[in-house]
């Protein structure tokens, strides 16, 4: 009788010493995750406009892969993952205003025809950056996040230039871009 109620508040006292371990060990693994992205949203944010480190740290964060990163690599996968589906967003959302005609005039239409193509080239231009990061070749990684940033860029350029039309995103560009400078930043205070 004294042997089993020694085995069992053994077995007891295992299971709760395994419980603390996993509290532990998430509790401490989300602080390195939280660390590391302020780490590099603050680096990535020195010379940037103010709101950026917040913005940097708001968008990594609402991502739950952001908090299996480990190293600045991680980080520049997760944010380039983020871009591309924020290009993805905001190519739909030119695509209802082309498709349903909510636009004014020719030069309007033009102007969305060439947004439509920015973004398909900087998908692309994403998609191949996803795979170079992979390899950790940074060069080309930095070279096809740069042009994903002149798809949001030339797409405002278009409107807002001579031609002194009104976009009807700007709102979604300039979060677009600012999205895209994340792992580009990421990706230049690597080998900067």
């Amino acid at each position: 009788m004294f042997c089993f109620q020694r085995k069992k508040e053994t077995m007891k006292f295992l299971i709760y010493l395994v419980v603390f371990v996993l509290l532990f060990n998430g509790l401490t693994a989300n602080r390195v995750e939280n660390s590391l992205v302020q780490k590099y949203c603050n680096q990535s944010s020195k010379y940037a406009e103010r709101y950026f480190y917040k913005f940097c740290i708001a968008s990594l964060e609402e991502n739950a892969e952001s908090q299996k990163a480990r190293n600045s690599n991680d980080l520049t996968l997760v944010g380039t993952n983020n871009a591309l589906s924020n290009l993805t967003n905001v190519k739909r959302i030119v695509e209802k205003i082309f498709n349903e005609r909510k636009y004014k005039g020719r030069l309007s239409k033009k102007l969305l025809q060439k947004c439509l193509k920015l973004y398909s080239e900087g998908y692309d231009a994403l998609t191949s950056a996803l795979k170079y990061i992979k390899v950790r070749d940074l060069f080309k990684v930095s070279v096809h996040l740069q042009k994903a940033k002149e798809a949001p860029s030339i797409c405002e350029m278009g409107f807002n230039g001579d031609n002194k039309q009104i976009s009807p995103m700007k709102k979604e560009n300039d979060v677009l871009f600012d999205v895209i400078n994340i792992p580009y930043s990421f990706n230049m205070n690597r080998h900067g």
